[in-house]
Protein backbone atom coordinates (compact mmCIF):
# COMPACT_ATOMS: atom_id res chain seq x y z
CA UNK A 1 0.00 0.00 0.00
CA UNK A 2 2.06 2.70 0.95
CA UNK A 3 4.60 0.80 3.06
CA UNK A 4 7.30 2.87 1.23
CA UNK A 5 5.89 5.96 2.87
CA UNK A 6 4.95 5.21 6.01
CA UNK A 7 8.03 2.81 6.98
CA UNK A 8 11.25 5.06 7.15
CA UNK A 9 8.81 7.37 9.59
CA UNK A 10 8.24 4.65 11.68
CA UNK A 11 11.86 3.55 11.72
CA UNK A 12 13.27 7.20 12.45
CA UNK A 13 10.74 7.50 15.30
CA UNK A 14 11.84 4.28 16.35
CA UNK A 15 15.39 5.32 16.04
CA UNK A 16 15.55 9.07 17.71
CA UNK A 17 12.56 9.07 20.08
CA UNK A 18 12.36 5.41 21.96
CA UNK A 19 12.78 6.44 25.65
CA UNK A 20 11.64 3.81 28.19
CA UNK A 21 9.76 6.76 29.96
CA UNK A 22 7.96 7.95 26.68
CA UNK A 23 6.96 4.54 26.09
CA UNK A 24 4.80 4.37 28.77
CA UNK A 25 3.41 7.90 28.70
CA UNK A 26 2.39 7.01 25.11
CA UNK A 27 1.18 3.51 26.22
CA UNK A 28 -0.98 5.06 29.11
CA UNK A 29 -2.00 7.60 26.40
CA UNK A 30 -3.25 4.60 23.72
CA UNK A 31 -5.27 3.23 26.61
CA UNK A 32 -7.86 5.37 26.49
CA UNK A 33 -8.81 4.67 22.70
CA UNK A 34 -8.74 1.10 23.49
CA UNK A 35 -12.09 -0.32 21.93
CA UNK A 36 -12.88 3.49 22.15
CA UNK A 37 -14.20 2.93 26.48
CA UNK A 38 -13.38 6.60 26.93
CA UNK A 39 -14.90 8.32 24.26
CA UNK A 40 -18.06 5.93 24.96
CA UNK A 41 -17.97 6.83 28.70
CA UNK A 42 -17.75 10.75 27.72
CA UNK A 43 -20.55 10.23 25.11
CA UNK A 44 -22.73 8.65 27.86
CA UNK A 45 -22.16 11.24 30.70
CA UNK A 46 -23.17 13.36 28.21
CA UNK A 47 -26.44 11.74 27.22
CA UNK A 48 -26.97 12.01 30.51
CA UNK A 49 -26.89 15.29 31.59
CA UNK A 50 -29.63 16.92 29.89
CA UNK A 51 -28.14 20.10 28.89
CA UNK A 52 -25.23 18.15 26.95
CA UNK A 53 -27.41 16.09 25.60
CA UNK A 54 -27.56 17.42 22.04
CA UNK A 55 -24.19 17.14 21.90
CA UNK A 56 -24.55 13.46 23.37
CA UNK A 57 -26.60 12.32 20.84
CA UNK A 58 -24.82 12.94 17.58
CA UNK A 59 -21.42 11.77 19.72
CA UNK A 60 -22.88 8.15 20.42
CA UNK A 61 -24.48 7.79 16.48
CA UNK A 62 -21.05 9.29 14.95
CA UNK A 63 -18.71 7.06 17.15
CA UNK A 64 -20.75 3.97 16.13
CA UNK A 65 -21.06 4.47 12.88
CA UNK A 66 -17.80 5.22 12.50
CA UNK A 67 -16.62 2.34 14.49
CA UNK A 68 -18.80 0.23 12.12
CA UNK A 69 -17.44 1.38 8.84
CA UNK A 70 -13.77 0.96 10.41
CA UNK A 71 -13.74 -2.17 12.14
CA UNK A 72 -16.99 -4.36 9.93
CA UNK A 73 -16.20 -3.04 6.78
CA UNK A 74 -12.75 -1.44 5.94
CA UNK A 75 -10.08 -3.00 8.02
CA UNK A 76 -11.64 -6.27 6.58
CA UNK A 77 -11.81 -5.68 3.26
CA UNK A 78 -7.84 -3.52 2.88
CA UNK A 79 -6.75 -6.07 5.28
CA UNK A 80 -3.10 -4.08 5.60
CA UNK A 81 -0.95 -5.59 7.84
CA UNK A 82 0.32 -3.95 11.26
CA UNK A 83 3.97 -2.54 10.56
CA UNK A 84 5.62 -5.13 12.53
CA UNK A 85 3.94 -7.27 10.62
CA UNK A 86 5.25 -6.05 7.60
CA UNK A 87 8.95 -5.83 8.41
CA UNK A 88 11.25 -7.08 11.58
CA UNK A 89 12.74 -4.02 11.71
CA UNK A 90 9.71 -2.66 13.58
CA UNK A 91 9.60 -3.48 17.21
CA UNK A 92 6.38 -1.54 18.56
CA UNK A 93 6.16 -1.13 22.38
CA UNK A 94 2.53 -2.20 23.24
CA UNK A 95 2.52 -4.76 25.74
CA UNK A 96 -0.63 -6.44 23.93
CA UNK A 97 -0.07 -6.36 20.30
CA UNK A 98 -3.51 -5.77 18.09
CA UNK A 99 -4.25 -8.15 15.96
CA UNK A 100 -6.83 -7.01 13.47
CA UNK A 101 -5.89 -5.20 10.45
CA UNK A 102 -3.99 -2.06 10.54
CA UNK A 103 -5.97 0.02 8.26
CA UNK A 104 -7.78 2.52 9.05
CA UNK A 105 -6.56 3.04 12.80
CA UNK A 106 -9.82 1.91 14.95
CA UNK A 107 -8.33 4.61 17.88
CA UNK A 108 -7.94 7.54 15.75
CA UNK A 109 -10.93 7.27 14.24
CA UNK A 110 -13.40 6.36 16.73
CA UNK A 111 -11.48 9.43 18.74
CA UNK A 112 -11.99 11.93 16.19
CA UNK A 113 -15.54 10.64 15.50
CA UNK A 114 -16.63 11.57 19.13
CA UNK A 115 -13.98 14.78 19.03
CA UNK A 116 -15.00 16.49 15.87
CA UNK A 117 -18.97 16.52 16.68
CA UNK A 118 -17.47 18.26 20.54
CA UNK A 119 -15.91 20.62 18.46
CA UNK A 120 -18.60 21.69 16.04
CA UNK A 121 -21.26 21.46 19.48
CA UNK A 122 -19.01 23.49 22.06
CA UNK A 123 -15.40 24.41 21.78
CA UNK A 124 -14.82 24.97 24.98
CA UNK A 125 -14.79 21.31 25.51
CA UNK A 126 -14.14 20.44 21.55
CA UNK A 127 -10.59 22.12 21.79
CA UNK A 128 -9.61 19.87 24.86
CA UNK A 129 -11.10 16.68 22.96
CA UNK A 130 -9.70 17.20 19.76
CA UNK A 131 -5.83 17.98 21.03
CA UNK A 132 -6.67 13.89 23.83
CA UNK A 133 -8.03 12.49 20.26
CA UNK A 134 -4.54 14.07 18.37
CA UNK A 135 -2.60 12.50 21.26
CA UNK A 136 -4.33 8.99 21.31
CA UNK A 137 -3.95 8.93 17.45
CA UNK A 138 -0.20 9.53 17.87
CA UNK A 139 0.61 7.26 20.25
CA UNK A 140 -0.38 4.28 17.74
CA UNK A 141 2.29 6.07 15.46
CA UNK A 142 4.57 6.37 18.17
CA UNK A 143 4.27 2.90 20.07
CA UNK A 144 4.56 1.16 16.02
CA UNK A 145 1.31 -0.38 15.87
CA UNK A 146 0.21 1.61 13.00
CA UNK A 147 1.53 3.34 9.91
CA UNK A 148 1.06 7.31 9.90
CA UNK A 149 -1.04 7.06 6.77
CA UNK A 150 -3.32 4.61 8.86
CA UNK A 151 -3.45 7.89 11.14
CA UNK A 152 -4.76 9.82 8.90
CA UNK A 153 -7.09 7.51 7.33
CA UNK A 154 -9.02 7.05 10.47
CA UNK A 155 -9.22 10.87 10.20
CA UNK A 156 -10.53 11.20 7.48
CA UNK A 157 -13.47 8.88 8.29
CA UNK A 158 -14.38 10.19 11.07
CA UNK A 159 -13.97 13.73 9.81
CA UNK A 160 -16.44 12.47 6.94
CA UNK A 161 -18.80 10.88 9.43
CA UNK A 162 -18.94 13.26 11.79
CA UNK A 163 -19.18 16.04 9.34
CA UNK A 164 -22.44 14.07 7.79
CA UNK A 165 -24.10 13.46 11.44
CA UNK A 166 -23.65 16.60 12.39
CA UNK A 167 -25.15 18.32 9.23
CA UNK A 168 -28.13 15.72 9.79
CA UNK A 169 -28.19 16.61 13.30
CA UNK A 170 -28.29 19.81 12.90
CA UNK A 171 -31.99 19.53 10.85
CA UNK A 172 -33.46 18.11 13.79
CA UNK A 173 -36.06 20.12 15.97
CA UNK A 174 -34.34 18.88 19.05
CA UNK A 175 -31.05 20.02 17.72
CA UNK A 176 -32.43 22.63 16.74
CA UNK A 177 -34.00 23.96 19.72
CA UNK A 178 -30.89 23.37 21.94
CA UNK A 179 -28.41 24.71 19.69
CA UNK A 180 -29.39 28.02 20.49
Amino acid sequence: MTEAFDLPILLWLQEHFRFEVLDHIWTVITFFGNKGWFWIALAVLLLIIPRTRYMGIPAVISFVVTAGINSVILKNVIGRARPFDYSDLIQPVADALPDSFSFPSGHAATSFAVALILLRADKRIGIPAVIFASFIAFSRIALRVHYPTDIIAGFLLAFAVSTIVWLLWSLTPYARKHMN
